[in-house]
C-alpha cells in the first residue's frame, strides 16, 4: 500500500512538471542564440563609418545581435586576427571595412541599400541555420582584443596636446580641418610659378585700355583657374574615396607631405626671393607670346576661349610647382568621414582661399591701372608656414592617422 502511494506520488510529481515546463515554454519564444557580427575598420576609411552606422541600425531593429568591432593598427593581436580571418575565409585582397558573420563576409561599402542588404542576408543566414562562427575562436586565441567601444559607448578624449618625432609637442586643435584648409590653400595660392603668369596677364591687359575687355578676360582666366583646380582635386578625392582606406596610400601621401615640408623648408632658406625655379625660359617665352597674341585678338569670344584653355593648360604644368599639396589635401579631406555634400563644400573653401591673393591682385590692378605682384617676402613667409604645417601633417598621417579622422 505504501509502495502505491509512493509511485502515484511520482507519477503526479512528473506530470506536474511537465505542465510547467510546458507552460513557461508556453510563456514566450525561446530566446534565440546571440548572432556576433565582426567589423574590421581602421582610422582613416572613409567607409568604415557607414559600415558601422549601418549595423548599428540593424541590430536596433532586430535583438539578438552583437556587433563586435576591431580595429586594424592598434593592436597587433588584432592585426593578427585580421590576418588569420583573411587566410580562414579565403581572401585575397586585404580591404576595410570588413564583415564577417559565420562564414560569410563582405569587402567595402556600397551605397543605395547594396551593403545593407548583404548584411542582413548573412545574419538572416545564421538565424535560420546555426553557423559556425569563424573569427570567435581567433580572438579568443589573443586572450585580449582592441575592438572598438560599441556605438554609444564612452570613448576616451583625444589628449589636447601629443608628442610627434622629431617635431615636439603639436595641439591637437591645431590639426582641424577648417584650419588646415585655409593654411594649406593659402600656401598653395602663394605659388610663385602661377603668380607670375597672372601677373603678365595683368601686364598685357593694362597695355589694352579696355576696362571691358580688361575685366571680362581676367576674370575668364581666374575662373577657370578655379574649374580646372576644383576638377582635379575632386577628381583625385573620389580616387581615395573609391580605393577607401588602403594603407600603403595613406603612407605614401603621407611621405609625399614630409618630403614637401622639407622642400617648403628648403625653399624659405634658399630661395628669399621667391622666384619659381621649374618654369624654364623658353616655356616662359612661349606662354607670354601665347598670351599676348591671345589678348590683341581683336574678336573678344575668341579670345576669351583662348585665355580659358591657356589657363587650363598653364596651370597643369605649374601644379608640379605644388609640390602635391592638391593630393595631400585631398588625402587628409578623405581621412574625415562626411558626407558626400560637406567633401565639395571644403573643396570650394579651399579654391576660393586659392584664389583670393589672385583675385585680390588682379581687382587692384583694374582699379588703379597699375601691374601689382607680389613681393619675394610673401612667397618665403608662405614657404616657413607651409613648409611646418605639412611636415607636421605628413608625420601625423603616417603615425597617428586617428587625429585627422
Amino acid at each position: 500500500m505504501l509502495a502505491r502511494a509512493l509511485s502515484l506520488r511520482i507519477v503526479f510529481l512528473a506530470v506536474l512538471a511537465a505542465v510547467l515546463a510546458g507552460l513557461g515554454a508556453g510563456a514566450g519564444p525561446a530566446r534565440a542564440a546571440e548572432i556576433p557580427v565582426f567589423v574590421f575598420w581602421q582610422e582613416g576609411c572613409p567607409h568604415c563609418g557607414r559600415a558601422k552606422d549601418t549595423l548599428a541600425a540593424i541590430a536596433a531593429e532586430a535583438p539578438g545581435i552583437r556587433i563586435v568591432e576591431i580595429e586594424l593598427g592598434a593592436s597587433d593581436r588584432d592585426d593578427a586576427v585580421f590576418d588569420a580571418t583573411l587566410a580562414a575565409l579565403g581572401i585575397d585582397r586585404a580591404a576595410v571595412p570588413l564583415v564577417v558573420v559565420g562564414g560569410d563576409h563582405a569587402i567595402g561599402f556600397s551605397q543605395g541599400g547594396i551593403s545593407e542588404a548583404r548584411y542582413r542576408e548573412m545574419i538572416a543566414r545564421c538565424r535560420e541555420v546555426p553557423c559556425v562562427d569563424v573569427v570567435g575562436p581567433l580572438l579568443a586565441g589573443t586572450a585580449s582584443s582592441s575592438a572598438g567601444p560599441a556605438p554609444g559607448s564612452g570613448q576616451a578624449p583625444l589628449p589636447g596636446r601629443i608628442a610627434l618625432p622629431w617635431i615636439g609637442p603639436v595641439e591637437t586643435g591645431a590639426l582641424s580641418l577648417p584650419l588646415l584648409t585655409l593654411v594649406l590653400a593659402a600656401v598653395d595660392g602663394f605659388n610663385p610659378c602661377a603668380l607670375w603668369v597672372l601677373a603678365l596677364l595683368i601686364g598685357l591687359l593694362i597695355g589694352t585700355k579696355e576696362a571691358r575687355r580688361m575685366w571680362i578676360l581676367g576674370g575668364v582666366f581666374l575662373a577657370m583657374t578655379g574649374v580646372m583646380y576644383f576638377a582635379v582635386m575632386a577628381a583625385w578625392l573620389n580616387v581615395v574615396l573609391w580605393l577607401g582606406a588602403v594603407g600603403w596610400i595613406r603612407i605614401a601621401i603621407g611621405a609625399l607631405a614630409v618630403g614637401a615640408g622639407l622642400y617648403y623648408l628648403r625653399e624659405y632658406w634658399t630661395n628669399p626671393e621667391g622666384v619659381c625655379r621649374i618654369t624654364a625660359g623658353a616655356r616662359r617665352r612661349t606662354v607670354s607670346q601665347s598670351m599676348r597674341a591671345l589678348v590683341e585678338q581683336p574678336n573678344l569670344a575668341v579670345a576669351a576661349l583662348g585665355i580659358a584653355a591657356l589657363a587650363v593648360a598653364v596651370n597643369l604644368v605649374e601644379l608640379a610647382c605644388s609640390a602635391g599639396l592638391p593630393a595631400i589635401y585631398t588625402q587628409a579631406l578623405a581621412m574625415h568621414d562626411l558626407p558626400g555634400a560637406a567633401h565639395y563644400g571644403y573643396l570650394v573653401l579651399y579654391i576660393a582661399v586659392f584664389l583670393l591673393d589672385d583675385t585680390l591682385l588682379f581687382v587692384v590692378a583694374m582699379v588703379t591701372l597699375r601691374a601689382v605682384t607680389t613681393t619675394g617676402r610673401f612667397a618665403r613667409v608662405s614657404h616657413l608656414v607651409g613648409g611646418a604645417v605639412l611636415l607636421a601633417l605628413g608625420v601625423v598621417m603616417i603615425l597617428r592617422p586617428d587625429l585627422l579622422g
